[in-house]
């Protein structure tokens, strides 16, 4: 039994542009060497005179390779913009397609642990963060209970205030009853002082004329002994 050799072809090719990073390409790339059964296959990015670069290279059967290096030239993921693509001889090594999916793993975890890392911390931030408002809240709460306090005080005295209005109020009340009583005896006292003035009055007017009676009866009298008394002494 003879085994069939293959014959086996490699390339590289530098896709430049501003952005190819950052935007799924190496993935993209594998993707579809996977799609062609490629056996060995590697990309990387690197910056040269301040552009961004994917290098890829590529180990497999002619065909499959041909097809792959049409597909660079033709397919890119939608947020990639590309200003060239240029394609190399390769004489290197090229890791197995398995290695290099191992390899993107260990990458994606490595550039996870500093982002976990710096989730945590910022995470112990927020939680130190929120103890702080918690304390916050609890002496606002506090103060509030003051305040609360406070107001029940006021308005205990409030309602010992009302309370002593309603006793001046009452007290009020009875000294206008008082003063009521003391004006409607008042006004009987006028009305007694007013019938003792009439009376008075009365008894006046009878007295005068009683005196001017009796003093006209003297008069009379009196002009009588006169008159007597001149025919006494011949005056008359």
């Amino acid at each position: 039994m003879t085994m069939k050799m293959y014959d086996i072809m490699k390339m590289q090719a530098s896709i430049a542009g501003n952005p190819v990073h950052g935007v799924g390409y190496r993935v993209f790339l594998l993707q579809k060497a996977l799609e062609y059964g490629i056996q060995r296959f590697n990309a990387r990015n690197e910056v040269s005179h301040e552009k961004q670069r994917v290098i890829v290279r590529a180990e497999g059967e002619p065909a499959m390779i041909e097809e792959f290096c049409s597909f660079i030239r033709s397919e890119s993921p939608p947020d990639a913009i590309i200003s060239d693509i240029s394609f190399q001889e390769y004489t290197g090594y090229v890791i197995t397609i398995i290695d290099y999916m191992h390899l993107i793993q260990v990458e994606q975890l490595s550039k996870g642990i500093p982002a976990i890392i710096s989730i945590d911390k910022k995470q112990d931030l927020m939680l130190g963060k929120q103890d702080q408002m918690l304390g916050k809240q609890d002496q606002m709460l506090d103060k509030q209970d003051q305040m609360l306090d406070k107001q029940d005080q006021m308005l205990d005295k409030q309602d010992q205030m009302l309370d002593k209005q309603d006793q001046m109020l009452d007290k009020q009340d009875q000294m206008l009853d008082k003063q009521d009583q003391m004006l409607g005896k008042q006004d009987q006292m006028i009305q007694k002082m007013d019938h003792m003035e009439t009376s008075i009055t009365g008894e006046i007017k009878d007295l005068r004329t009683d005196l001017r009676s009796y003093i006209d009866r003297k008069f009379s009298v009196m002009e009588q002994d006169i008159q007597q008394i001149k025919v006494k002494i011949g005056l008359m």
